[in-house]
Order: C-alpha cells, then structure tokens, then sequence
C-alpha cells in the first residue's frame, strides 16, 4: 500500500495502521498520509470523510461521533474516535450497588415481573 504514517510517535499504533489500510487505503489509494494531515487538503471531500467514517465504523465496530472528525479531519481524530468506542464504558459504582441493593431486597416474583417488563407492584 502507497499510503504512509509520517508521524513520530504513531508508527506502533495498531488502530492507525488499520484506519490507514482498511479505510484511507481504499477512499484515497495511492494518497501517502501523516496522521496530521487533513483529509481536505489531502484531495479529500465531504463525502469520503462519511465514507472513512462509516467504513471506521464497520471496521471497528464502533459508533464514531462524525462531528468531532469533521472538525479536526485528521487520520489521529479518526483513530482517537475510534478508539473512544473501543474504550468500555466507566460504571458508576454507587448506582451500581444501590440497583444490586435494591434487587436483592426484592422477592423472586418481583425480579420476574420487572424483567418481564411490568414493574414492580
């Protein structure tokens, strides 16, 4: 593949290798491309920034927030979105004690009807 990662730092990172081979590679073959580079200036448009998105998406099987990549459209957004899907979602502890508290008060008739989806009575 023609298109590169010129950035110090980047060349280990495996979710830019794969944006860059998986999803660049195939919207702008042939374009070498620094995780600096803005997609516009690069011979990109609009509609191949939906289509890295989409294929980013597909890839990783992540959601990724296309306003932020619109906004700074870099090879480094796109994988740093990508890579705020990947990262699991913080627990609040708390609540979470406090719902496990609250089911474990609850009779066994009571857990089945709010799993069923009738709520407690």
């Amino acid at each position: 593949m023609d298109t590169e990662i010129r950035s110090g730092g980047a060349e280990d990172d495996q979710v830019l290798h794969r944006l860059r081979d998986e999803c660049y590679g195939v919207v702008l073959p042939g374009v070498p491309v620094r995780a600096d580079d803005d997609l516009f200036e690069i011979g990109g448009d609009s509609v191949m920034l939906i289509r890295l998105v989409a294929m980013a998406q597909l890839t990783f099987g992540v959601e990724i927030d296309a306003l932020r990549y619109f906004q700074s459209p870099t090879l480094a957004t796109l994988a740093t979105e990508v890579r705020r899907g990947l990262t699991p979602p913080t627990v609040d502890e708390q609540l979470l004690d406090d719902v496990l508290a609250r089911v474990e008060s609850m009779t066994d008739d009571e857990v089945q009807r709010l799993l069923d989806g009738a709520g407690p009575r």
